[in-house]
């Protein structure tokens, strides 16, 4: 009999296992403003058919992400129903080191780009685990449909294997993106 109920509980462990693995992983709800001091809420305020959200979460970082951002735009150049949000996910701070914060990127960045460039202030334990983030040491690139759904996630700096994965997957979910071949150096001056 014990060994009945004990193959009955192990099967349910495992139904519900499985019913949460196949659960699919959503952006969690929060807001914030953005860098133009818009208020923002996602995964409400996502306004793409597809939506690429490219998260750090330090600093220095800052070069994967010019490095990423960079093949974005051309994606997005290729596909009008593409959005692309840049997110620094912070610990929550007090107004003035926040205030501090978004002053020095507004500094560091060109205006138009204000709009989608989000830093977010959050425990950042509860919001990466909501997310499946393990590390903090590489950036992750998350493609979300309108609903903030994740279809798919690159972790790490700009490599032709990772925009070839993500190209795929944003082929995938609707876009007609084509290859762009890496640029090709340009011939010594004679």
């Amino acid at each position: 009999m014990r060994s009945l109920i004990a193959r009955i509980v192990l099967f349910a462990l495992v139904a519900v296992m499985a019913a949460r693995a196949a659960d699919p992983i959503v952006i969690p709800k929060i807001s914030f403003d953005n860098l133009s001091k818009d208020r923002i809420t996602l995964p409400a305020d996502l306004r793409g058919e597809r939506n690429l959200l490219l998260l750090y979460f330090d600093l220095t970082q800052q070069g994967e992400i010019d490095d990423w951002n960079t093949i974005i735009d051309r994606w997005r150049a290729s596909d009008a129903s593409l959005t692309s949000y840049t997110l620094l996910v912070s610990s929550q701070k007090n107004f003035l080191s926040r205030w501090w914060q978004n002053a020095s990127m507004r500094s560091a960045s060109d205006s138009s780009h204000w709009p989608t460039t989000l830093p977010v202030y959050v425990d950042k334990r509860a919001f990466e685990r909501k997310l499946g983030i393990s590390s903090e040491k590489q950036v992750v690139l998350l493609l979300a449909d309108r609903q903030g759904r994740v279809l798919s996630r690159i972790t790490g700096p700009s490599t032709e294997d990772s925009r070839n994965a993500m190209r795929t997957a944003l082929n995938a979910a609707g876009s007609h993106l084509i290859a762009v071949p890496a640029q090709q150096a340009a011939p010594p001056p004679q």
